[in-house]
């Protein structure tokens, strides 16, 4: 279900999955995204699972402005979101530059959330991009050829079992096609506001339920910052590896990457023992780093 939700900052598009009662879990799409992303992860959630997945500002049908994107401004966009559909007690995921956002998200109002989940994630003191790679995100407004590479990066082992090759180049094309039309000044403006935020210093005050997870094929965010991550942020345990999974394992592997995230926010979905089975027969399974104690 998709729905348009007006605050005082922006309009906001909105994907919906699940029970209007089921636990409340809400998504941040990355970089040069938009809520479709989430849709082969919507696919096979339990209905007990109220899945929320807004567009943010400048991409998909949300918004576009030309400023308005360091990441606590989008955080303070989350914030009216959340108001606005009167969300409590909820679970938070971010993915790649949603992370940053859910962590601003969760330093300023973490009375509102039940944990936190971080998907091949921004790390905690954030992400530095050369003139040179602004340049290329730049050229890719233009060059549709080079953005189709850019986000073939993001999700190298696609397609995922759940979608045949024809349904997959599809509904790529519809990923190319949301990010060709996005706010011009998101395909920079993002990285640029991800070169000025660093929460290291402030990550000792998250200390609610955390989950890290990361692939072993993700080019983008390094083992090393993850690392990081899990060792700056109290509330993480350890960082769950995805073997075999890229930068954006919603799409190249949904059905373990809600195994992992039923598994960290509740222990009992019996709706979800198929998926769970499925999982475990694949070998797509994850491993993990924990905390030293």
């Amino acid at each position: 279900m998709m729905k348009t939700v007006q605050t005082t900052r922006l309009k906001f598009n909105i994907r919906i999955s699940g029970s209007s009662d089921g636990v409340p879990l809400l998504l941040l799409h990355g970089s040069h995204a938009t809520s479709r992303w989430w849709e082969p992860f919507f696919s096979i959630l339990p209905d007990s699972i109220r899945a929320v997945a807004p567009d943010l500002r400048g991409c998909g049908q949300s918004t576009h402005s030309q400023d308005g994107y360091e990441i606590e401004e989008q955080a303070e966009d989350i914030a009216e979101l959340v108001q606005e559909l009167s969300l409590s007690d909820f679970d938070i995921a971010g993915h790649g530059s949603g992370g940053a956002i859910a962590i601003e998200f969760a330093l300023g109002h973490p009375q509102q959330l039940r944990s936190l989940i971080l998907i091949d994630s921004v790390p905690i003191e954030g992400a530095f991009t050369p003139l040179q790679g602004l340049q290329l995100l730049a050229q890719m407004q233009e060059d549709r050829s080079l953005l189709k590479q850019g986000l073939s990066a993001l999700i190298p082992t696609a397609p995922p079992p759940t979608m045949t090759g024809k349904e997959f180049e599809s509904f790529f094309e519809q990923l190319v096609d949301d990010a060709a039309a996005m706010a011009p000044a998101a395909f920079t403006a993002v990285a640029e506001a991800l070169g000025r935020w660093n929460r290291a210093e402030d990550a000792h005050r998250l200390t609610l339920p955390t989950l890290l997870l990361l692939g072993t094929e993700d080019i983008i965010v390094e083992r090393d910052a993850a690392t990081r991550s899990l060792l700056a942020i109290p509330g993480a345990a350890n960082l769950e590896i995805l073997r075999g999974v890229g930068h954006s394992p919603m799409i190249e592997s949904p059905v373990v990457l809600a195994e992992r995230i039923i598994d960290f926010i509740t222990e009992d979905f019996e709706s979800f023992e198929e998926a769970r089975d499925y999982a475990q027969d694949h070998p797509s399974s994850a491993g993990e780093t924990r905390k030293p104690e």
